[in-house]
């Protein structure tokens, strides 16, 4: 009987010990943080619905390329704050992790149950460990940002120079490649927008060129149309829409183009953008300030960090990853 027992408590030890340890093999090194193999599934997926936005599941080449930089670039970032916050012994507050508890408690209550609450994980891709790392991922960012801005404070001429480096005012004409539903234009109709949109450049780029007629008569973004004296915008906002980009090589009053977005071909002729502007919006200015300086030193340590990926990734694809999720 003892001999019984003593098996039966080897026995329950073990399979304690299994459960504690992933059952999934790591899929990304971050330095000495491994991201396994179920994690990286759950960001594909996350990806994924992210690009479909509501349409039918695309699971070809270019969609599985896109999702798996964007699930690879955020397991890094998020891995390397997490690196970040543990050198400066920055930690989640009790009260932080008290809500992060109660929040859990609460979505598994609206679910019905633990049972209804590990179906909700199990149709997102999620297991329960990864769900509570995604949880805290957003609050060790907010810890980690606000101690590098605490610490960073430009000079005023240091403040000024990053603006004029990074804002610019700019008028644009944009020929659209949708319809007005939103769906692509056929093969034919966005060979007739490019010709326009070509003529359109060399009319804008005449000397003497009349750039706000010409907004009123080809122009068909109403972002622009109501915007009389002009959009500002900064380096970070166009780095979210690249065609936008060539505009901050533009010398003020210079026409540029054609540069094709996904929703059209732009023409773009850049402004002067005056000083009133930066003293009437220091603050804004300093806070794309901090982000731009967090970004810069997240590149920074992205290039001092290890980082590894494994040979699973390649067989983790958009049709499969479930098969991953445990």
């Amino acid at each position: 009987m003892l001999k019984k027992t003593a098996l039966l408590l080897c026995l329950l030890l073990a399979l304690a010990a299994l459960a504690a340890c992933s059952p999934s093999p790591t899929a990304v090194a971050v330095g000495k943080n491994r991201v396994d193999a179920s994690e990286y599934a759950f960001y594909l997926n996350y990806n994924r619905l992210r690009s479909e936005e509501g349409g039918e599941p695309e699971y070809g080449e270019a969609a599985t390329a896109a999702a798996r930089e964007s699930s690879l670039n955020q397991i890094i970032t998020n891995e390397l704050i997490r690196i970040k916050c543990r050198e400066l012994g920055l930690e989640l507050e009790r009260e932080q992790k008290e809500l992060l508890r109660e929040n859990k408690q609460t979505l598994i209550d609206s679910l019905g149950g633990k049972a209804a609450y590990l179906e909700f994980l199990r149709e997102s891709a999620l297991t329960d460990r990864a769900y509570d790392k995604f949880q805290e991922n957003s609050l060790y960012y907010e810890l980690l940002f606000d101690h590098i801005a605490s610490e960073y404070a430009p000079s005023d001429e240091e403040l000024r120079r990053y603006f004029a480096e990074n804002y610019i005012m700019v008028k644009y004409i944009r020929i659209a490649l949708i319809d007005e539903l939103g769906e692509p234009l056929g093969e034919r109709d966005a060979a007739e927008r490019l010709q326009l949109a070509e003529d359109v450049l060399a009319l804008a780029q005449e000397e003497g060129a009349d750039f706000d007629l010409l907004i009123s008569e080809y122009n068909d973004d109403v972002s622009m149309a109501d915007a009389y004296e002009g959009l500002v915008l900064s380096r970070l906002e166009a780095e979210g829409a690249e065609y936008l980009l060539p505009a901050f090589e533009l010398a003020v009053g210079e026409v540029g183009g054609i540069y094709t977005g996904s929703d059209g071909y732009y023409i773009i002729r850049r402004l002067n953008l005056g000083a009133g502007y930066f003293e009437e919006n220091r603050e804004y200015i300093l806070q794309s300030a901090e982000n731009h300086n967090f970004s810069r030193l997240l590149e920074e340590w992205k290039g001092e960090t290890r980082i590894k990926t494994y040979d699973i990734i390649e067989k983790i694809d958009l049709g499969n990853l479930m098969e991953y999720v445990k």
